[in-house]
């Protein structure tokens, strides 16, 4: 009875083990593993990459009559991915099938392996999405152009060129209907056109992540490239470095958020401060940021730098220059791939007006006065700036007493919302009904341009 009891608690202490694990598939690592292979059965040392989710690949030599299979995980003998047969002999061009088994004492009869009958370099790409299995031979590293341009049914059969920016990546906003886009190396389609196009046929516009598709080349004029089965604005990244490809769809921001050593309360985007970006009313695609930049205003990390987060976190998609310490006025590129954590440079104290463009991924800085102070009102002190503009704020209002001409007055809260908007005003009340709290007043004319904060 003991004994029983003894291998009773073994039992469920073996499968207390694995009760946290998960039986299900996994689409974002794959390994392979076999005497097929260098690395043999060491599971994890052979990673396939990533293309997109589900979706590896992994080029290397196999050897001929060896077996090999994949692994779903590298944390043990769980996960198999592996042939429907005994002995599976896979050529190249052949597309199988795979099964998938969730089990740490897989049986033989289902641990079915593959095998090649010359051993050579291949390709090998695994969709766990459709579970299939492709076998190709590797190609020479294509000649890439020093041009591209981009056309297709999406795009109504116009030709574009994409932008290169600072050799750093090849970059295009387009708006896209039904359709698809192909990418070639001249303006115009010839015999001696080459045509760079997605590794698997008719994939979506968006399909890969992180620069981590690589273009397939072809001279086959009647290359489909990639569909857009959503129509909207998208953008298309090439990286210079290797000419691996990115696209995605355009999604209009709502905040962003400006931190560096020359703002308000520095690198903390957590605070009260006037870090918010507000929408433009006139143009969604574009955030609009008023205030101070002062050089090391209240530290000296970086005391005359700043970027843009697109969240009060570091860690999500942050907006840079392709240049470290690119000076901040004018119009320039932003980037929002990787590439570093690089910052615009300021070079004077004073009130700024950042405009973003999210669909074209620019940024306009235009340095609108020097640094002045009092431009705080607070609740029933009319405004000093008499000979400019007057502003008052009284019963939880904002009005505005007195502009030399017709001026377009925004309010903002702390947080970048924008609360009211007025256009063509000279007087009168611009926001009422204020709850308390911080605000933002920008008033832009032809020869007006002040911002305030008021206090409520």
């Amino acid at each position: 009875m003991k004994k029983i009891i003894s291998l009773l608690t073994v039992f469920l202490c073996s499968l207390s083990a694995f009760a946290g694990m998960s039986n299900s598939i996994e689409y974002t690592q794959l390994y392979i593993v076999g005497t097929a292979v260098k690395a043999g059965w060491n599971i994890g040392a052979t990673p396939m990459d990533r293309l997109d989710s589900g979706v590896f690949t992994w080029t290397g030599t196999l050897t001929a009559g060896e077996p090999f299979k994949f692994m779903n995980s590298n944390d043990g003998w769980h996960k198999h991915v592996v042939a429907t047969s005994r002995n599976e002999l896979i050529k190249v061009g052949e597309i199988h099938h795979l099964d998938f088994y969730a089990n740490w004492q897989l049986p033989d009869m289902l641990d079915n392996k593959f095998r090649v009958d010359k051993t050579g370099e291949y390709v090998i790409t695994v969709d766990l999405r459709s579970m299939s299995i492709c076998l190709g031979n590797p190609e020479a590293a294509p000649v890439y152009p020093d041009k591209y341009y981009v056309t297709g049914s999406a795009l109504d059969n116009q030709v574009i060129e994409l932008s290169k920016i600072e050799n750093f990546e090849f970059k295009q906003s387009m708006t896209c209907k039904p359709g698809n886009i192909i990418l070639m190396d001249t303006p115009v389609k010839g015999d001696d056109t080459r045509y760079f196009v997605p590794v698997f046929e008719d994939v979506d516009i968006a399909f890969g992540k992180g620069y981590v598709s690589k273009l397939k080349v072809t001279t086959d004029a009647d290359a489909r490239g990639w569909s857009v089965a959503v129509p909207g604005d998208y953008i298309v990244y090439i990286a210079c470095s290797d000419h691996r490809y990115m696209g995605r769809k355009h999604k209009q921001r709502k905040y962003l958020y400006i931190v560096g050593g020359c703002c308000e309360l520095a690198w903390n985007y957590w605070d009260d401060s006037n870090c918010v970006f507000y929408p433009n009313p006139e143009n969604a695609d574009e955030l609009v940021w008023d205030g101070e930049l002062r050089i090391g205003w209240k530290g000296n990390t970086e005391p005359d730098l700043f970027k843009i987060l697109t969240e009060r976190s570091w860690t999500d998609e942050n907006y840079h220059p392709y240049v470290e310490n690119a000076l901040a006025e004018g119009t320039g590129p932003i980037r929002t791939t990787d590439g570093g954590d690089t910052k615009w440079k300021i070079t004077k104290d004073g009130r700024y007006k950042i405009t973003v463009n999210t669909r074209n991924e620019t940024i306009t800085t235009e340095y609108l006065s020097p640094v002045t102070e009092g431009d705080i009102v607070t609740a029933g002190v009319v405004s000093a700036d008499v000979d400019v503009v007057k502003l008052s704020c009284v019963n939880n209002s904002v009005e505005l007493v007195y502009s030399p001409e017709p001026v377009n007055v925004k309010v903002v809260n702390i947080a970048g919302c924008l609360i009211s908007f007025k256009k063509g005003v000279t007087k009168g009340i611009v926001a009422d009904n204020l709850g308390g709290g911080i605000y933002v007043v920008s008033v832009e004319g032809a020869t007006v341009s002040k911002s305030y904060k008021i206090k409520i």
